[in-house]
């Protein structure tokens, strides 16, 4: 997965909102892929301030390639995406389940390296 289309058709897949196939159609269900990407979206933009790859641009299309760390995009962001869908479509057990997993996987992030610098006032007294 490089993209935030694979990104969600593959949270689309985790879910189960596929067709007979096993793949999602984006004809029939083109409101739910409308809802992914905003769903893709805002965990792209949540997982850049923290990855220690995360890019600084937000994602413009849906074709674009993610600027995150590899284990984010293929192992996080699905989880992400599909919480959200399943929040959308008032899917209870599917939310609360994508929710807890995505928390989980969240904490696996390579984050970036946080410097602290000493602000204080130092006066004479």
């Amino acid at each position: 997965m490089r993209t935030g289309r694979q990104v969600l058709e593959r949270a689309l897949i985790l879910l189960g909102y596929t067709g007979m196939d096993g793949r999602p159609d984006e004809v029939r269900d083109a409101a739910l892929f409308k809802k992914g990407e905003a769903a893709v979206r805002q965990i792209y933009d949540e997982l850049r301030r923290i990855d220690r790859m995360g890019g600084d641009s937000p994602l413009e299309s849906m074709e674009q390639e993610l600027v995150l760390s590899p284990a984010a995009i293929r192992d996080v962001m699905p989880y992400g995406v599909a919480m959200l869908l399943a929040q959308n479509e008032g899917d209870g057990d599917c939310q609360t389940l994508f929710s807890a997993l995505y928390s989980r996987k969240r904490s696996s992030v390579p984050q970036r390296k946080r410097s602290v610098s000493d602000v204080l006032p130092k006066g004479g007294y």
